[in-house]
């Protein structure tokens, strides 16, 4: 297990420590501006009334932008070692329970492995992890999910009443807050949950099985309540009606059925092309062989215990997989219904469903190495310890050089980030000593990251970008530098003013 993990762990160590290299850009660009325009209050009600009406993603952009940019240079950090340490949590909890072999060791490498996967594996990488315009929508709620499944765990499992009352006053909280952060976890959320809520019924004549009734009931309220705030406010339908740049069929017709699944399976073909995504399966079946010397435990719980008959085997095989083809489907449909037809290619939105997607395939790995490795040890002891140690060998290497070939172009974000992070304070400082001199309109450098939106990028539209910037510095106008309009970079903006040359 320590080579995976010592890759995975230098990919989630090199974003980390990656953190302070963050600066403003595209969207970030506004949101610092006019937190410190309007004030906190001002900002909220502006976004949820003309921007977007997610409540609680308003409330977070003013908290990420109140001290400067010192937030947004943390957030990363936070969002790493929070995912980590909310997925070892919950596996270690669940794996101690089976009794499993070295079970924080198993949990630990899943938890790394899993977390490098969803912030690194994809083609997104600096707007899922590093740009805080699309962490605190997309990549926050998974985060918040996954706590929100520890402290379910944590209460159901105490015999005190004021842990379990205080745990449904945060699930309703918490809940609420899910569910006006953004439509993609909501989706994801409710799935699940609605799915846990359903096995909970069927066993509620078991004592047990009535707090996670109540727990479940009331987070399900509290982010339907959410998501009522955030989609009949002004600023959903100001969004909508922008976003729509053609016309499009209703999900409920046959063809826009058809649009939506098309753009589901394009999704899930973008996903499956990427060779570091199949280390989740992998690394679950080296865990599952590593355990399978020892018999797991018989557990007693309401929802898993009894006899093990045909169809509820199939159901336990079958259902994860179900789970996430819904809930991907539902996200996917509904990125193109807010977004427009080509809305389902939002890649940072995808991670509201990767997370459980790729928790899911490191299950199935660790259930089909576990099964393999006791169908091994029941082989003759000259057959089997070779058999295990090739199976042993090839996973783990496997894993390593899989999960290894993303780290290059990962390397290289965090060098570019650098490199710009230096630029952009450069450019700052120049900015600032024209302000000292009087200066209302000045000269700017932009420096675009990851095919992020900066000043004087877009030249058929209104430069929305170089208009928040403006205000960001407190200045009337932006325009470009000398510097930058030598560079190949600034052509498109000189062809369309043939004076600046």
């Amino acid at each position: 297990m320590l080579l995976p993990a010592v890759v995975a762990v230098h990919l989630l160590a090199l974003a980390a420590f990656a953190s302070p290299a963050v600066r403003l850009s595209a969207d970030d660009w506004c949101a610092a501006a006019r937190v410190h325009a309007f004030g906190p209050l001002g900002f909220i009600d502006y976004y949820y009334s003309k921007v977007n009406g997610r409540l609680a993603y308003h409330v977070a952009q003013v908290l990420v932008f109140a001290d400067g940019l010192r937030g947004a240079r943390v957030l990363p950090f936070v969002l790493i070692v929070t995912m980590t340490v909310g997925i070892f949590t919950v596996l270690y909890l669940a794996l101690r329970h089976l009794r499993w072999r070295w079970p924080a060791a198993a949990a630990g490498l899943l938890a790394v492995v899993v977390s490098a996967l969803t912030f690194f594996a994809g083609n997104v990488v600096y707007q899922i992890l590093f740009w805080s315009a699309a962490t605190v929508t997309h990549t926050l709620p998974v985060v918040l999910g996954v706590w929100n499944v520890v402290l379910l765990i944590v209460a159901a499992r105490s015999p005190r009443r004021w842990v379990r009352v205080t745990a449904v006053v945060l699930a309703l909280f918490m809940g609420f807050v899910i569910g006006s952060l953004g439509e993609a976890f909501f989706v994801v959320g409710g799935v699940y949950a609605a799915a846990a809520l359903m096995f909970a019924l069927l066993a509620w004549r078991d004592p047990r099985a009535r707090f996670p009734i109540t727990w479940l009931a009331v987070w399900l309220m509290g982010t339907l309540a959410g998501f009522a705030v955030l989609y009949f406010s002004p600023g959903q339908r100001v969004r909508t009606r922008v976003a729509y740049d053609q016309a499009q069929s209703s999900i409920m017709s046959a063809q826009g059925f058809s649009e939506a699944v098309h753009g589901w399976l394009s999704s899930w073909e973008i996903i499956l092309s990427q060779p570091a995504y199949y280390v989740a399966i992998v690394t679950g079946l080296l865990v599952g062989l590593l355990a399978s010397g020892a018999a797991l435990r018989a557990t007693s719980l309401p929802f898993a215990g009894g006899s093990w008959t045909l169809p509820r085997t199939v159901l336990v095989a079958v259902l994860p997989a179900v789970l996430v083809g819904i809930a991907s489907f539902g996200v996917i449909a509904g990125l193109r219904q807010g977004y427009g037809p080509s809305g389902w290619g939002y890649q940072r939105a995808w991670t509201s469903f990767l997370l459980p997607a790729i928790v899911t395939a490191a299950l199935y790995g660790a259930a089909a190495g576990y099964w393999l490795g006791r169908r091994v040890h029941a082989w003759q002891r000259n057959v089997a310890v070779p058999a295990m140690a090739a199976l042993l060998g090839v996973s783990a290497l496997f894993s390593t050089v899989a999960l290894g070939s993303v780290v290059p172009r990962n390397t290289a974000l965090v060098h570019e980030m650098t490199d710009r992070a230096k630029a952009w304070d450069q450019n700052t400082a120049a900015v600032q000593r024209q302000i000292l001199e009087g200066k209302r309109v000045v000269q700017f450098t932009p420096t675009p990251i990851a095919a992020s939106t900066e000043p004087f990028r877009y030249i058929t539209t209104p430069d929305w970008a170089g208009n928040c910037a403006a205000v960001y510095y407190g200045v009337d106008r932006l325009v470009p530098s000398e510097e930058w309009l030598s560079t190949p970079a600034s052509e498109d903006w000189r062809e369309l003013h043939p004076a600046a040359r």
